[in-house]
């Protein structure tokens, strides 16, 4: 007696090759199928999960004719209709009859092992049930709903089923086209093309976004019209009146620029920033769709302080922290809502202790760093307690100059009262020291 032992290794290398053998022999068994090989028809694999084939044909005749392909040419197939089990034909091809179904059963041997295997195939001739559009009607305005918009289609459309082997009926969703138009947002609105797949129930099309302008709604032929390359007439409704509103917020912040600022508006695109940020508010609606708006602006869930209506506002912050600016945009019917968050920043102030006024671009003004202040004086006094110089612009500063001349070096002093967006009010003293140097 011989004793083979295998290591790990080699086992599953083996386990492997077994596999990919037996993958191999399953897929040449499985390799048949049905096509049809006279007539114009499409063939659906698995339909379902309940039958093996459904098969849709265009004008059935005589000469139509489907075929069924075997992995080996000397396995036999007969056929027989379904679900009577009623014998048709022995040979590999049959003329097909109208919503009929057919059991093709195939048995033999491949490579050495017996064979048996069975295909349900259900036939349906598409010009027998081809859909006849009469009319596409929109509902009057004042029966419309914002949310949800319903079409009553007059049709005629027969319906098309299958059977599976134990006689269970399945009817064939027939999923139509609808194409219309409606808005997209980027960056402004421009007009989408909208294509859905439906299945029309109760003779009502139902569309859960209607458009936002006004627009004609086209329908044609379903998805097996459309494999079997059919052209079928399609209908279109009147003119539809849209209802639905919709605006977006656009703001665009007026710029600031002096660098010693901290949280400066620096760009239109800005919500966020120091105080006094004013902001200028537009409506981007559908119009005229849209043809009433009101702005609402509020605070920490409180009710809204500003109330104004109009498609542009401007307004200055001029407090910190987050505010909510909502647009609500109206008409006849509809309403719609948008908003943007404003967060101003909380006050800040700080003065240098030295500058030099040398004319070199850098450091030439006695200027305060800041943000979100509002309210503002700065005075600069002499030695002797004189005053030479006062502003009331934080954004701006002093030069170093008195009456038009430069002042000599050495210590000023300067006394600060500002407020901050936060109401903080600032009361700072100190000294200042002037140094020219000499310019780079």
């Amino acid at each position: 007696m011989i004793y083979v032992k295998f290591n790990k290794s080699i086992h599953s290398k083996l386990k492997i090759l077994v596999l990919f053998v037996a993958v191999l022999f399953s897929s040449t068994l499985f390799a048949q199928q049905v096509s049809v090989t006279s007539g114009k028809g499409v063939v659906y694999p698995q339909y379902e999960n309940r039958i093996d084939f459904l098969v849709m044909m265009y004008d059935i005749t005589a000469n139509s004719e489907i075929s069924i392909t075997l992995p080996d040419p000397t396995l036999s197939v007969n056929w027989y209709r379904y679900p009577d089990l009623q014998f048709v034909s022995n040979q590999k091809s049959i003329s097909p009859d109208d919503h009929t179904g057919y059991l093709a059963k195939i048995t033999g041997t491949v490579n050495g092992q017996p064979y048996n295997n069975e295909w349900s195939v259900w036939i349906i001739d598409y010009k027998l049930y081809q859909p006849v559009f009469n009319s596409l009607t929109i509902p009057d305005p004042q029966t419309s709903v914002c949310n949800q918009l319903n079409l009553t289609l007059d049709a005629v459309i027969p319906e098309m089923y299958y059977l599976t082997t134990n006689g269970l009926k399945n009817v064939l969703d027939r999923n139509f086209t609808l194409q219309y138009e409606t808005l997209e947002w980027n960056d402004g609105w421009t007009t989408k093309q909208i294509e859905k797949q439906l299945v029309v129930e109760d003779n009502i099309i139902e569309i859960d976004e209607p458009p936002y302008k006004d627009t004609y709604f086209t329908l044609t032929g379903d998805q097996f019209a459309s494999d079997l390359n059919i052209v079928l007439p399609t209908i279109q409704s009147p003119i539809y009146q849209a209802i639905r509103v919709v605006s977006k917020v656009k703001t665009e912040a007026t710029i600031r620029v002096e660098k010693q600022e901290g949280d400066r508006p620096e760009s239109i695109t800005t919500v966020s920033g120091s105080a006094p940020l004013e902001i200028n508010f537009s409506a981007i609606s559908n119009t005229p769709v849209a043809n009433y708006f009101r702005w609402e602006i509020s605070t920490g869930g409180a009710p809204a302080f500003i109330v104004k209506t109009g498609e542009n506002q401007r307004y200055t912050f001029n407090e910190a922290g987050t505010f909510t600016v909502k647009l609500i945009t109206e008409n006849t019917y509809c309403s719609h809502i948008d908003s943007v968050v404003i967060k101003v920043s909380e006050s800040a102030i700080y003065a240098p202790n030295v500058f030099t006024p040398n004319g070199d671009g850098f450091n030439d003004e006695f200027r305060v760093a800041y943000k979100s202040i509002i309210g503002f004086d700065c005075w600069i006094f002499n030695r002797w307690g004189s005053k030479i110089y006062h502003w009331s612009d934080p954004q701006k500063g002093w030069d170093g100059t008195h009456k038009g001349k430069a002042v000599p070096e050495g210590a000023y002093f300067y006394v600060i009262k500002a407020k901050g967006a936060d109401g903080i009010n600032y009361n700072l003293k100190g000294d200042i020291n002037l140094l020219r140097g000499k310019k780079q």
